[in-house]
């Protein structure tokens, strides 16, 4: 493994660009320490509910030390990737998934999805997810955990989707 591994896809070299179902075009890259004020605009552009369904609780802004531990990554334990597309020559921030080993348990990491909500039904969610499990596969990651409200019926149908053989159990509104 390791930083400049030739076989690997998702590097800090790495960009893509794909397009949307409605036929927007998107781009990916890892996330990296600078993007802090797209985190900051993203997070502003999610409704209350998209927020509480990826953060758990009401949360409408993130402290200096969140968002370093959301964008200061050595993308090995914790990796990110982005998506976005360029407007008027400013990137704008359409997504992100994660995913942050877990110690606990080798090979495990646990992973999450936020889209902003004028992007949501679009397959974004799908793309990104799709993309993070092969960044998880080079980095040895076999198993995702993942945590998401028993309600949230788009997202759960894109984990099944995804992971028809997932395992689930519900502990307070909260399917892991």
């Amino acid at each position: 493994g390791g930083w400049m591994d030739p076989t690997r896809r998702f590097t800090a070299e790495y960009r893509e660009e794909a397009r949307l179902k409605d036929g927007s075009t998107v781009h990916f890259r890892l996330v990296r320490p600078d993007d802090k004020p797209l985190l900051v605009d993203g997070l502003a552009r999610m409704s209350p509910e998209s927020r509480f369904r990826r953060f758990f609780s009401h949360r409408d802004r993130l402290s200096a030390g969140e968002l370093a531990y959301l964008t200061e990554l050595d993308h090995e334990h914790h990796f990110a990737l982005a998506a976005g597309r360029q407007e008027a020559g400013t990137e704008i921030g359409l997504g992100v998934a994660r995913f942050v080993v877990l110690p606990e348990q080798a090979g495990a990491a646990e992973a999450a999805i936020a889209v902003v909500d004028e992007c949501q039904g679009k397959g974004l969610g799908r793309m990104l997810f799709e993309r993070l499990v092969m960044a998880a596969a080079e980095r040895d990651i076999a198993v995702f955990r993942f945590d998401v409200l028993a309600e949230n019926d788009q997202m759960l149908a894109l984990v099944k989707s995804l992971f028809p053989h997932a395992t689930s159990h519900v502990d307070d509104g909260i399917m892991t």
